[in-house]
């Protein structure tokens, strides 16, 4: 009888090799003289090809301001009317709007006196301009009202970029994202009882 070591344990071979399977039998052949084959792999596909992602469509502003906060993210679901964007406005209050008014009308005052020089004294075409520099000079001191406009989605869809980020001003027609309105297949899986 041969006596084989393996790991952790002993075994006991007799002399013929019929008793144990191929795999245990001892081999007169080593391994770097058996002859190498080399492995072919052939590319299979597995559905169809990958397109490239949606690009979509941009999300337009409608507004001009800055932008205050931000509600939403690369990959949402939004459905139509739903907040994208705080924008802070800037309107003019009441007394600007005065202010301006009687600006446009100082303006047109000296256009006219500018066009009658000859009939005009220099004094009055003096006095005409230092009231329109004190009316600018009053109308710049004038603090504007502050009032917040909103940025909803126009459609439902997926956002695949943002655009806009808190501090960016807007026009109404800035991009603040992008929209694709193919949603993707509905990949959840439904378990037919719970154990």
């Amino acid at each position: 009888m041969k006596k084989l070591v393996g790991v952790g344990f002993v075994l006991f071979v007799a002399a013929s090799s019929a008793v144990l399977p191929l795999w245990l039998t001892p081999t007169d052949t080593r391994a770097d003289e058996l002859p190498a084959t080399s492995a072919q792999f052939l590319a299979v596909s597995q559905g169809p090809a990958v397109s490239p992602p949606v690009v979509g469509q941009p999300v337009l502003a409608r507004q001009t301001g800055k932008v205050h906060e931000v509600y939403f993210h690369e990959g949402q679901h939004v459905r139509p009317g739903q907040l994208l964007l705080k924008v802070v406005e800037r309107l003019p209050s009441v007394q600007q709007q005065q202010l301006q008014l009687r600006l446009n009308r100082q303006q047109a005052a000296l256009t006219v006196l500018q066009q009658q020089v000859p009939a005009v004294t220099t004094a009055e075409l003096t006095a005409a301009q230092q009231q329109l520099v004190a009316t600018r000079q009053l109308l710049a001191r004038q603090v504007p009202m502050l009032s917040f406009v909103f940025v909803t989605a126009p459609t439902e869809g997926i956002i695949t970029s943002r655009t806009a980020a808190p501090g960016d001003r807007l026009t109404p027609q800035t991009p603040v994202g992008t929209l694709s309105t193919e949603l993707p297949a509905d990949t959840t899986l439904l378990l037919t009882s719970v154990r």
